[in-house]
């Protein structure tokens, strides 16, 4: 291949090839090598990757497939989901529903007076770059000046990074140099009441956005989300679901942040109508994904299952509370939730089953304000307040009697971008705020793009099931028809890809390996996929080989008798749920075991007393020490399993070959375990251990 011009996509397959077959990582260095590619070439391909999880970076230099080709696999294997709809625009310019539903009259003002022809000089001063939210309004502003670039010819920011006294020097510097108009993200407090005086006593038009400052006095325009109606809707929706009853915990941004304030406001305005509804507690988290997660483990610490529903002011930590409930074994029974913005929140309400019910507060305000600004200098006649238009997002079959969907979870969740993306933002389906450059939604071109627009398909089809229509991809990728087909050509000779039935386009062989590859267990999974069927049938129940996958037990591999219930592939549960996930972690260092247990330490719901850490360890050691481990009643009262772990050579289980049987079938199926070869093991197990 030397001397030979590969595309990007040459270059990705190469990858993942190299990487199949080398499970411990390959050094790039040596990956540059082997491909016969630039080194600057590779880690063109080799970011992208690592950003979506394709590949992980166990150690500087070195990279090897990551988890996110086992979801691939197991998608395939689940069989594929309904296809959700064309997504609506995330934004709109119709007006806020706050507009149209306001029973007072609308003030307006006129901006004759600042009228001037352009070419234009505008400043913004924003307060604050604490949270993702505030990137997107950035961002916003960014991309609306660059997009009006013909009126606009000098686009000056300042961040004032939450200093009160660094935003009131920086809304005087603006003034002195006489920009034209002014965008202010204000911090809340008075110590920018004399600057911004000053800036309207100059004639300087002042546009604020997000939030307001006093009375109003010293700006011109405000542009903000709709507050009232984001904490209002949710919350009556979370009373309708819960028939008017329960009890619900509160989650607030900040308490001195007016926006957020408003929401919170709203919400218990309707949660005090409803006499059967109990707050439990309120608590506050910085508007931070980690910090939602820590504040929702101690109030289910506290609380428990008395927690019916969670009102979240946002998804920035939404989705924090949602991954606690989720580390707490409630994966498929989290309780309803709302609060929107980032795109997390709707992916994993999605993947765990979460009714949800949220308004994005759209950091598309930024581009509204950008525009409101121009209008300002043309001269015309606006609202002094003007709310930008978000969508109401409901989960699919959760609508309420007075709580509508405009659009569903299901069609408004990005699947082609990053979790941390946060949602309103108003620059198009390409925007991406890790490749943004002003002027550029998305900034790849060529060989670039034809890599991202791969990892959309991959990340598409693992989200629905490992297949999809060609309509369906057309929509995920944003591509016009023949380039899409230019593109599945390679991908589909390869075998990362495979055509299926009315050109239906599904993971192909390729993907399945590079599944197993990612988690270690290409060798085991050839020698034990055989064994499964046969061990299902015979018994009349279920078999799967079980894994460790992060923290959780995940399974690999599955297969099951007619009429007998599956092990569900792909599914992961807390390793102290089930006999496989206890078996995996027995051999396990003592702090590593005590690390990976202590979210999990509290026993099932149909266990006796309560169990301490150092008792779950003490257990969990014991039926690590036998051969073929067993139980009965653990998932249901007439079922039993029988579990052997698969040593490697280091003495650690690398895997747990699982049968579920009826209750008088365990004996058997104990025994046929414990008689079990499989020579073709030999190389990668200790055979004398643990196979006979």
């Amino acid at each position: 291949m030397t001397g030979q011009r590969q595309s990007g996509v040459d270059i990705l397959l190469g990858i993942v090839d190299r990487l199949t077959g080398a499970p411990g990582g390959a050094a790039v260095a040596a990956l540059a090598e082997g491909l016969a590619v630039p080194r600057s070439s590779l880690y063109a391909v080799l970011r992208p990757m690592l950003a979506a999880g394709w590949l992980d970076a166990p150690r500087r230099g070195t990279v090897r497939l990551g988890a996110a080709w086992f979801d691939l696999a197991v998608a395939l294997e689940a069989g594929p989901q309904p296809a959700p709809a064309r997504a609506r625009p995330q934004t709109s310019t119709a007006p806020a529903r706050s507009f149209l539903w306001n029973p007072d009259f609308t003030e307006l003002v006129d901006a004759a007076p600042h009228a001037r022809p352009p070419p234009y000089v505008f400043g913004f001063s924003n307060g604050s770059r604490a949270n993702l939210w505030r990137q997107g309004l950035i961002h916003g502003v960014q991309f609306a000046a660059a997009d009006h670039a013909d009126r606009i010819a000098t686009l000056r920011i300042a961040n004032a990074d939450d200093d009160p006294a660094a935003q009131a020097r920086d809304i005087d510097a603006f003034r002195a140099m006489g920009v034209d108009a002014l965008i202010v993200s204000p911090l809340e407090t008075e110590a920018l009441l004399p600057p911004l005086a000053r800036a309207c006593a100059a004639g300087l038009p002042v546009v604020m956005v997000d939030r307001l400052l006093g009375d109003a006095g010293h700006s011109l325009i405000q542009v903000a989300g709709p507050d009232t109606a984001i904490g209002r809707l949710p919350a009556q929706w979370l009373v309708e679901t819960l028939g008017g009853r329960g009890s619900v915990v509160m989650m607030v941004g900040a308490p001195e942040i007016g926006p957020l304030l408003r929401r919170a406001r709203a919400a218990q305005e309707v949660f005090s109508l409803a006499p059967g509804i109990r707050i439990l507690e309120t608590v506050h988290t910085e508007m931070l994904v980690a910090a939602g997660r820590r504040a929702m483990a101690g109030l289910i610490e506290r609380w428990g299952d008395a927690i019916d529903g969670v009102w979240c002011d946002s998804g920035l930590h939404g989705a924090g509370s949602i991954q606690a409930w989720v580390d707490a074994g409630r994966d498929g029974r989290v309780p309803p939730h709302t609060g929107g913005d980032q795109n997390a929140v709707y992916q994993l309400a999605v993947l765990h089953g979460v009714p949800l019910a949220a308004m994005d507060f759209p950091p598309a305000m930024g581009i509204r304000a950008v525009e409101v600004g121009l209008d300002i200098l043309a001269g015309r006649t606006l609202p002094r307040r003007i709310e930008v238009h978000t969508p109401l997002v409901v989960s699919r079959g959760w609508e309420t009697a007075s709580v509508r969907a405009d659009i569903f979870v299901e069609d408004h969740v990005r699947w082609d971008r990053p979790p941390t993306l946060v949602l309103g933002h108003g620059m198009g389906e390409d925007y991406d705020p890790n490749t943004f450059v002003v002027g550029k939604g998305a900034t790849a071109e060529g060989a670039a793009r034809s890599i991202l627009r791969t990892l959309d398909i991959l990340v598409w089809l693992k989200a629905h099931g490992g297949e999809a229509g060609t309509a369906e991809l057309l929509e995920a990728v944003a591509m016009p028809r023949s380039s899409l087909h230019d593109l599945l050509g390679p991908l589909v000779g390869h075998g990362l890809l495979q055509r299926g039935q009315r050109g239906r386009i599904r993971a192909g062989p390729r993907v399945r390996a590079a599944g197993f590859a990612a988690l270690g267990i290409a060798d085991l999974a050839a020698a034990v996929e055989p064994a499964l069927d046969g061990l299902a049938r015979s018994h009349g129940g279920s078999a799967a080989l079980a894994v460790l996958q992060g923290e959780r037990c995940a399974i690999a591999l599955s297969r099951a008798a007619p009429g007998a219930a599956p092990i569900a592939v792909g599914s992961r549960t807390p390793v102290n749920w089930t006999l496989a996930g206890r078996l995996l972690v027995s051999a396990l260092p003592e702090r590593r075991l005590r690390w990976l247990l202590a979210a999990h330490a509290r026993p099932r719901r149909d266990s006796g007393k309560p169990l301490t850490l150092p008792e779950l360890m003490a257990a969990i050691r014991a039926e690590g020490d036998q051969k073929v481990a067993s139980i009965a009643g653990e998932t249901c009262p007439d079922t039993g399993e029988a579990a052997r772990p698969l040593l490697g050579l280091d003495g650690q289980v690398r895997a747990v070959l699982l049968l579920r049987v009826p209750v008088g079938a365990l004996p058997a199926a104990r025994a046929a375990l414990e008689g079990l070869a499989l020579p073709e093991t030999e190389p990668f197990l200790q055979t004398e251990a643990v196979l006979t």
